[in-house]
């Protein structure tokens, strides 16, 4: 967000502070196996599962996130790629898509995700698959990364900033990289292990208490009352 402002007005990085935001603290791993299957039961999940997880719409890239997941899907045929979230906008070639692949019974779309299910969800999955397009910042990444899943994202926009080293960066425009990367998840265990490990690690650059912080602290040096805080 800060290089598309400098790049759009002119401005100097001297005069531009980043503050990141917080992300949603209470989110932890499941580790309950029955909690997990309860939640993948209620969304008509039936085995293990890749997970993208915001809106649907042409900006998340799904499109070329289903294209490869088809290229992986004979190679592993228990797994299925669940795309939850709400309905956005030009979802209809999104869905045409998986018709193209014949994949209707292996790429599902729950629809919204309860926030109360939402860390189940996510901690169930083998993969989280966030390939966007374009982000101004990515909480998905975070929420991921709370939930101690490995992390597939794009090499673009802020999400390697936001992911650091806590995720395996792909280039989104390129489906057999995103496939490539998946696979590459599903079978190293050392590679997820570490994401994981870097994951939470990444997690201690982001609080709500900090941002806050910072925020009183640049109206403070603006407002010329520094001193007095």
């Amino acid at each position: 967000t800060r290089d598309a402002v400098m790049a759009a007005y002119g401005i100097s990085s001297e005069k531009i502070t980043i503050v990141y935001p917080g992300y949603a603290s209470d989110l932890a791993p499941i580790r309950d196996s029955q909690q997990r299957a309860g939640v993948r039961q209620r969304y008509g999940i039936p085995g293990p599962y890749i997970l993208f997880l915001g809106r649907i719409q042409p900006r998340k890239n799904l499109v070329r996130l289903i294209d490869a997941f088809a290229q992986i899907a004979p190679t592993y045929p228990q797994l299925v790629l669940v795309l939850a979230g709400p309905q956005g906008w030009l979802t209809r070639p999104i869905v045409d898509r998986v018709q193209a692949h014949g994949l209707t019974r292996r790429v599902l779309f729950p629809g919204y995700v309860a926030t109360e299910d939402k860390a189940a969800l996510i901690s169930g999955a083998e993969v989280f698959a966030y390939p966007s397009l374009y982000e101004g910042f990515g909480f998905p990444v975070l929420e991921a990364q709370a939930c101690g899943v490995p992390l597939l994202t794009s090499a673009t926009s802020s999400l390697p900033e936001v992911a650091g080293d806590g995720a395996l960066l792909v280039d989104p425009t390129d489906t057999e990289a995103i496939a490539a990367g998946l696979c590459r998840l599903l079978e190293d265990p050392a590679l997820r292990e570490a994401l994981v490990a870097r994951g939470f690690a990444n997690l201690r650059r982001f609080s709500w208490e900090r941002a806050a912080r910072q925020v009183q602290e640049i109206i403070a040096c603006l407002a010329g009352v520094g001193d007095a805080l």
